[in-house]
């Protein structure tokens, strides 16, 4: 990692042709950033933004260059979780957590341990089913409550830990908790790289209440769903809010319409699991 960033940023609006003058404009006089850039002061905070907006690059692509244009051992890890978390083969998640588990051993970083407890439910659930008596098991999901519970205000990453537990709350707590995560939610509504995190808890949301004959609650947490899949793009989500929709509606077209969108786009495993999902409410 390259600390000399007042050298980085210099490079680079050198290679877009810009001045100082005009990275400046009124805003910011050219001194100060001319001792930004010879390493002689610190930017505060507001200062950087702004001379990263006027080079129109983000945070994490000035982290990336100066990391010289490879990510941080940091980032590598958070790279692999957003990528993996959602694979239902464990083998890649067990050697994610042993790399978070060294890491730990030579750092303090709260959202790498955090990982590391999303780690260790997401595999504990999917080797031995989420009514394990595991000590670590129950001791690390009670871990990730009490953190959420106390917060009033719930940030991006902590709806990825809340995720991870989701499926333990008794179904008097979630419903507890249901306005809260909807509120919260509400807040994100235009930040575009959150709406696929919204999704999958809407669809969570929609599973849990279904599966405990909330049909009134899952229909309404499916057509959220269902409007999000459409505006992303997502197949595989919206062929799963059409079958929710379907049972909590008794229509059969509608049940129909999403299994054959989920084998149309191959998604083989999702389709076998609503299939199992339909004849059970059938039945019912």
């Amino acid at each position: 990692m390259r600390w000399d960033f007042g050298k980085v940023y210099k490079d680079i609006r050198q290679s877009k042709e810009l001045t100082q003058e005009e990275i400046c404009g009124d805003m910011l006089a050219r001194s100060t950033l001319a001792r930004i850039e010879s390493g002689q002061v610190i930017p505060k905070f507001d200062t950087f933004i702004f001379l990263l907006q006027q080079i129109n690059m983000s945070l994490e692509e000035f982290e990336y260059i100066c990391n010289v244009y490879q990510p941080s051992e940091r980032q590598k890890l958070l790279n692999i979780a957003n990528n993996n978390l959602s694979i239902t083969d464990n083998t890649e998640l067990l050697s994610l957590k042993q790399q978070c588990q060294e890491y730990l051993q030579t750092h303090h970083d709260i959202p790498i341990q955090q990982l590391l407890d999303r780690l260790t439910v997401t595999i504990h659930v999917r080797e031995f089913g989420g009514e394990s008596k595991d000590t670590t098991f129950q001791e690390t999901t009670q871990k990730i409550w009490h953190y959420l519970e106390k917060q009033n205000t719930w940030y991006q990453n902590d709806f990825k830990l809340l995720l991870t537990i989701l499926y333990h709350f008794p179904l008097e707590t979630l419903k507890t908790i249901t306005p809260k995560i909807l509120t919260n939610l509400v807040k994100y509504t235009d930040l575009y790289n959150i709406k696929p995190l919204q999704l999958t808890l809407l669809t969570n949301l929609a599973s849990i209440y279904l599966d405990n004959h909330q049909t009134k609650e899952c229909e309404t947490f499916s057509l959220e769903a269902l409007k999000l899949a459409k505006e992303l793009k997502r197949y595989d989500f919206l062929g799963i809010a059409q079958v929710r929709l379907g049972i909590c509606r008794d229509d059969n077209s509608l049940i129909d319409k999403g299994m054959s969108l989920l084998h149309l786009t191959e998604e083989e495993k999702i389709f076998e699991a609503l299939e199992k999902e339909v004849a059970k409410h059938r039945q019912i």
